[in-house]
């Protein structure tokens, strides 16, 4: 008798909260030269003023997370991180495709980010979603110094 292998379970998006700070702040630490702080994480999600924080997990465990700000037609992703663990895996693009679709809803017209220069694997994914390189903002990220690359992707109606 052959058993049937376990099914894999969904990656789920939903609300960011403060109680989950813990799981954001390793993954933040593993995946940026210069993380955020515990209080920057704290002010984004207890100030509000369009902040979209957003986590994406699987049997309850924290993969990644998203900060964005939806206002008025813009939409801006500050912060996209993914667990080293569960690269490659359709996280990053889980939270993605539900900014997009948030975004959409608040009939936003465009959607901007940063990146540094030098990390081409997340440049390159943004390709794959439609995103441009429209500017360059010289010195943007410290520790180390380097450029940002602004990238946009125009959204329905933009």
């Amino acid at each position: 008798m052959n058993a049937s292998p376990a099914p894999v379970s969904r990656i789920k998006v939903g609300p960011l909260t403060m109680g989950r700070v813990d799981e954001v702040l390793e993954i933040e630490r593993l995946s940026f030269t210069d993380p955020w702080s515990r209080e920057m994480f704290r002010s984004e999600l207890q100030v509000g003023g369009g902040t979209y924080a957003r986590m994406a997990e699987r049997d309850g465990r924290l993969l990644g997370y998203s900060l964005s700000v939806l206002v008025a037609d813009e939409a801006h992703l500050g912060n996209l991180a993914v667990h080293p663990d569960a690269r490659g895996a359709g996280v990053g693009q889980a939270l993605l495709d539900d900014l997009l679709l948030a975004a959409e809803k608040r009939r936003a017209v465009r959607l901007t980010l940063e990146v540094r220069e030098s990390n081409q694997r997340a440049r390159n994914f943004y390709y794959r979603n439609g995103f441009i390189d429209v500017a360059i903002r010289k010195n943007y990220y410290r520790n180390p110094v380097e450029d940002a690359i602004v990238m946009l992707r125009s959204l329905r109606g933009g």
